[in-house]
């Protein structure tokens, strides 16, 4: 009776063992295939927008591996979800192979080739839109010919848009925006629903419309009277305008469109 007993205790341990010896032994094929089939099925091409940190996750506070400079060609292995670095976007890619250490570079930094192997770049090619802060219009040209403008509404005195050139790197339908400015700042807003946004300035710069103003154009980035809602200022930094012009440019303008803010 004591030798079946003994016997009993030993055989299951035992058994155990050689089952997870056999899960041991197996998972590496197991997941190496996976690997394999998911990037035969997933990988696209890419090519960064501007200088971008090369991470060991998926969120700015790990390791920085390199850092890639803009237009550097980029296999895209998986997009995984990840810190929201940028407004909503908390999308980033993996851009090392699924059997080796895992590298990642945020979305927001990125654009992809799409499925007919057209890049983006190439339909945002001879696509610019130009800004003037002075006249508070904004003109959009296709190969040197202009194709839409409208009224805009850029930053106020205290936070003025920023001039220079840039390209669209996200675009977001709907979204909503969070005042990077605590309650109780003279510049702090409450969470606020946006129908069209394009993103072409890191840090939360946008072309996008705004429902709570009807008054755009030379003068109304200052102090200025709307009729409709009263007593207004300029943006926050953004290029603000009509939802019919922000839903236009959304549908027009691809990532990777130039962006020329001029004073």
């Amino acid at each position: 009776m004591y030798n079946t007993i003994k016997k009993v205790s030993y055989g299951v341990p035992l058994a155990l063992l050689l089952a997870l010896c056999a899960i041991l032994y197996t998972s590496p094929n197991s997941y190496a295939s996976t690997a394999r089939a998911v990037a035969a099925t997933s990988i696209q091409s890419g090519y960064t927008t501007g200088t971008a940190s090369v991470r060991s996750a998926p969120n700015a506070s790990s390791r920085l591996v390199t850092v890639y400079a803009q237009n550097r060609k980029l296999t895209i292995y998986a997009s995984v979800s990840g810190q929201a670095v940028w407004s909503d976007n908390a999308t980033w890619y993996r851009v090392s192979s699924l059997s080796s250490a895992p590298l990642y570079v945020y979305a927001g930094l990125v654009v992809i080739t799409s499925d007919n192997g057209d890049s983006s770049r190439s339909s945002a090619q001879g696509k610019v839109i130009v800004v003037s802060l002075s006249h508070g219009w904004l003109h959009a040209y296709q190969n040197g010919k202009e194709v839409y403008n409208a009224a805009i509404m850029s930053g106020r005195p205290a936070l003025a848009t920023p001039t220079g050139t840039y390209h669209v790197f996200a675009k977001l339908s709907p979204t909503t925006f969070y005042s990077p400015f605590p309650p109780g700042s003279p510049y702090w807003y409450p969470p606020t629903h946006i129908n069209y946004a394009l993103e072409w300035k890191a840090g939360g710069y946008f072309l996008h419309d705004s429902w709570w103003h009807s008054v755009y154009g030379p003068g109304t980035n200052k102090e200025h009277y709307d009729p409709v809602d009263g007593w207004q200022e300029g943006s926050h930094g953004c290029v603000a305008m009509p939802i019919g012009a922000a839903a236009w440019l959304y549908k027009w303008a691809p990532i990777g469109t130039t962006v020329q803010i001029n004073a």
